[in-house]
């Protein structure tokens, strides 16, 4: 039953890693997001976000993997969190290393979040300017777009006009 578990803490350790590697990615990902956003590169922007859902996809499996690794961890250790399970390891370095990989991961996770946090407001900003562009263009203006003598009386179609909605 220990090699079992062995077994398990092996299988754990190396989907860790690479949850960590691709967490990694990610935050690569994210950065480069944070270029073509402020350079609006649409089409760099699409490539990076299937490059992405890619990757995603990869760390739901490793996800998947790792709760399944941790169940199969507290069935064989029950009454004990996997926090408990880990502080009661007799290999300190099994322990240590488990520990830090756990860590490298809360951590590497608070930066995507701050990264992504940082594109939303990037892309928040590019919609609110869009809208507000597309609200000056299309609001009615106040003032006809060519010359008229004093004394006639104001055309009232064509000051009630957007700017895309005069003749020309």
């Amino acid at each position: 039953m220990e090699r079992e578990g062995t077994l398990v803490l092996k299988m754990m350790t190396a989907t860790l890693d690479e949850l960590i590697v691709i967490q990694q990615q990610l935050i690569r990902y994210a950065e480069r997001k944070q270029t073509v956003l402020i350079e609006h590169k649409v089409d760099e922007l699409t490539e990076l976000v299937k490059e992405e859902t890619r990757l995603i996809r990869r760390l739901g499996q490793l996800e998947d993997e790792r709760e399944r690794l941790v169940i199969e961890v507290l069935e064989e250790h029950p009454g004990l969190s996997f926090s408990q399970f880990t502080e009661q390891l007799s290999d300190e370095t099994a322990k240590q290393a488990l520990q830090e990989q756990l860590t490298t991961l809360k951590q590497l996770l608070m930066e995507l979040q701050a990264k992504n946090r940082q594109n939303e407001k990037l892309v928040q900003d590019s919609v609110d300017f869009i809208a507000g562009m597309i609200g000056h263009i299309t609001t009615p203006v106040k003032q006809p777009y060519n010359y008229q003598p004093q004394s006639s009386t104001k055309n009232t179609q064509s000051t009630n006009r957007g700017f895309f909605d005069t003749k020309a």
